[in-house]
């Protein structure tokens, strides 16, 4: 049974129910809308139904009956997720009770003009802040993928810096997944996630170390492959030519504003959602080159018995160091105007649904940052106590029949 909630009461439907919520634009142009799905326990729908229209001013609630639980389904606008879910949280729902799962639409029929209204800049995030907590994590997280990125960049960083070659140097920043654990720092910081600021940092500095490692080794079998390698290095530094080597011993007032820049726009490209904004912010970043620059010039400095090499090595270390900062500063700074909230303890952390068990709405209730279980009831059997028979009524004794006597 689909039922869809009116002021007066609900009205009844027998086929399933498909809604279309009219989505008002800020600029006139169509907006994307996203699905929201509560999971709630009975008792707990009206209310929440009720909060949904008179305060939020939601349209077209969907209800679903289940064995176990109500399923209510609304659409909201891109621009007013971030509000939404946490104006859910605040009572409750995905805190201390219930789930909130947020779905994609692709595409939504008919498409409808949306009225015209007063232009607005808006400010806050596209996405919840559990969207972009989850996608920052995602690219936080060690896996072989990520070890792999990292050591095919750092190899391609490393060619790149030996031939001069500025194209596989851009091909390595596109590789390199180092942007991933230090959004993962920045956005533990904002949201107050200690696992996540410490996971993003381990990953990081386990990046850096593969990277350093790559460039290590490759100054050591380079100078075999190609035996003119360090004198060529030598003669660029000495004439002051400006080559991918020498152009990354240090860095400037300039490279500090890249940084500043870079960390901010990073941040507002994962709010809105547009990971393609990254491709950019990689490149700008160049967080690779520099750091298989260090080792590379150093190892080769000690080789060679040059000074002037493990010199520009010291400045590539330094410039990693100061990408790194301040790019995490400037994403942080970024998060808090866009106003990020905390994740209260991380209880309205997304559970599937296919967790819930038709035993009953145990799962339904969960406390802050503790994973709900259900309730052991101890079963007693207790039997019935017997009544006591009527005794039973004596039947009087046959006599025996008399014996004639002949």
């Amino acid at each position: 049974m689909y039922c869809l909630y009116y002021r007066s009461g609900f009205l009844p439907f027998q086929k399933p129910l498909r809604t279309l919520q009219r989505s008002i634009s800020s600029t006139g142009s169509r907006k994307s809308v996203k699905q929201v799905q509560l999971t709630l326990p009975y008792e707990k729908t009206v209310a929440v139904f009720d909060f949904l229209i008179d305060s939020l001013g939601v349209k077209n609630v969907t209800k679903i009956d289940t064995d176990n639980a109500h399923l209510l389904q609304f659409r909201v606008p891109d621009d007013s997720m971030q509000e939404t879910i946490e104006k859910l949280k605040s009572r409750g729902v995905g805190v201390e009770y219930g789930f909130i799962d947020i779905l994609d639409l692709k595409a939504s029929l008919p498409r409808e003009v949306e009225e015209v209204s007063e232009t607005k800049i808006q400010r806050e995030a596209s996405l919840a802040v559990e969207e972009i907590y989850e996608s920052v994590k995602k690219q936080a997280s060690l896996s072989f993928d990520f070890i792999a990125f990292v050591i095919l960049a750092a190899v391609m960083a490393g060619l790149g810096l030996i031939q001069n070659n500025i194209t596989v140097i851009v091909a390595s920043m596109l590789l390199s997944p180092l942007m991933g654990p230090m959004l993962g720092v920045a956005l533990g910081y904002v949201v107050g996630d200690h696992k996540l600021f410490i996971k993003g940092t381990k990953n990081e500095l386990i990046a850096l170390v593969l990277s350093f490692g790559v460039g290590a080794v490759m100054a050591i079998i380079m100078p075999l492959l190609q035996p003119d390698m360090i004198a060529t290095i030598q003669n660029d530094i000495s004439s002051g030519a400006l080559t991918e080597i020498t152009r990354r011993g240090g860095f400037s007032s300039i490279d500090v504003g890249v940084a500043i820049f870079s960390g901010a726009a990073v941040a507002v490209s994962v709010t809105r959602g547009d990971m393609s904004s990254l491709v950019g912010v990689a490149i700008s970043a160049a967080l690779m080159p520099p750091a298989v620059n260090a080792t590379l010039m150093i190892v080769l400095g000690v080789i060679a018995s040059a000074p002037a090499m493990i010199s520009i090595g010291v400045g590539s270390a330094l410039l990693l160091a100061m990408n790194i900062v301040i790019i995490d500063v400037a994403a942080i700074v970024m998060f808090k105007v866009k106003k990020l909230t905390g994740l209260a303890g991380k209880s309205a952390r997304w559970t599937s649904i296919a967790t819930l068990k038709p035993t009953g709405m145990e799962n339904l209730y969960h406390n802050a940052g503790v994973e709900s279980k259900p309730r052991e009831v101890a079963v007693t059997f207790t039997p019935a106590e017997k009544t006591a028979e009527p005794p039973e009524e004596k039947k009087p004794e046959e006599e025996p029949p008399a014996e004639n006597s002949s």
